[in-house]
């Protein structure tokens, strides 16, 4: 996303493959650990990750890499716009609004803190 300034998938027709493969060839020459391929179609994903001695990691990129990531506000509802390739696995977003706002008007209300809330002073000895 860096480069590209958004999300867009690469590698969709065979003729774009062979820089994105040569930027691979060349991380893992460099002596990158890893790579991380992102929004790439699944058939180049598969290609660079049997070409490389280094573990490819996918984040929209299918199961053919050798791991994946998902950026935890994407896969929990945080975000306002979702990629393509992300799964929500929850929803998150309304239920912390939601907890905020009862937070803000407790406080207002001074219905928080409460005695149970705050530390008493302790007794002489």
């Amino acid at each position: 996303m860096a480069t590209l300034g958004a999300f867009h998938a690469q590698g969709r027709e065979p003729g774009s493959w062979e820089p994105i493969e040569n930027d691979a060839k060349a991380i893992a020459q460099a002596g990158a650990f890893s790579i991380l391929i992102e929004a790439v179609a699944e058939p180049l994903a598969r290609k660079i990750t049997q070409s490389l001695a280094i573990p490819t990691v996918g984040i929209g990129a299918s199961a053919a890499c050798d791991g994946q990531v998902l950026v935890l506000e994407d896969m929990l509802g945080l975000s306002p716009r979702t990629p393509k390739f992300v799964r929500r696995y929850a929803d998150l977003g309304p239920m912390i609004e939601a907890a905020a706002e009862a937070y803000a008007a407790d406080v207002r209300s001074r219905a928080f803190p409460g005695p149970e809330h705050v530390y008493d002073m302790r007794a002489k000895s």
